[in-house]
């Protein structure tokens, strides 16, 4: 019904102003010590379903005694949930999403790999409003940068259309 469409764009502009304040202001972090594996454990237990739905498989690759970070856990976990979700909608077709975490003697890495259409060349996905999909805002990717930032971490990719694209988180130890 027309109601139900005005009252369903009313509450996208809502998200996309939410979205906005959040870039607009710098990251204050609430940082604790935090064990990584639990939050993706955590997190994936509550979306798998979505994604079995999707035809979408996850596989979960964590090192054994991955160092304990200090995050803001409610922060990394909207990115973390923001690049899986960009990377169920690179596989309409469903594919394999994999979560693979290991750490070096300064860092930890949590790689976010799909194997969907990729993206295409010459987009800086970072950039402001700019997405590869109908009903995004293309502001997702740079609040992801901006809390990984936040947090002195980097984030990165890599993509080969038509066959995946892997993030990479590294978050610094301390």
């Amino acid at each position: 019904s027309a109601l139900h469409e005005a009252k369903n764009g009313i509450e996208r502009l809502c998200s996309l102003l939410q979205q906005f304040r959040n870039l607009g202001r710098p990251q204050k972090l609430r940082l604790q010590p935090t064990d990584l594996a639990y939050v993706v454990e955590e997190l994936l237990a509550v979306e798998k379903v979505r994604y079995a739905e999707q035809g979408i498989h996850v596989e979960l690759n964590l090192s054994r005694n991955l160092p304990r970070l200090m995050l803001d856990v409610e922060k990394f976990r909207q990115a973390l949930l923001n690049l899986c979700a960009n990377a169920a909608d690179a596989m309409p077709e469903g594919g394999t999403l994999k979560l693979r975490g290991y750490s070096s003697n300064s860092s930890v890495s949590l790689e976010i790999i799909d194997t969907g259409v990729g993206v295409p060349a010459g987009v800086d996905i970072f950039a402001l409003f700019t997405t590869t999909k109908p009903q995004g805002t293309g502001l997702g990717l740079a609040i992801v940068r901006q809390i990984i930032s936040a947090h002195g971490g980097t984030v990165v990719y890599t993509s080969q259309p038509g066959t995946g694209t892997v993030f990479r988180l590294t978050l610094p130890l301390n």
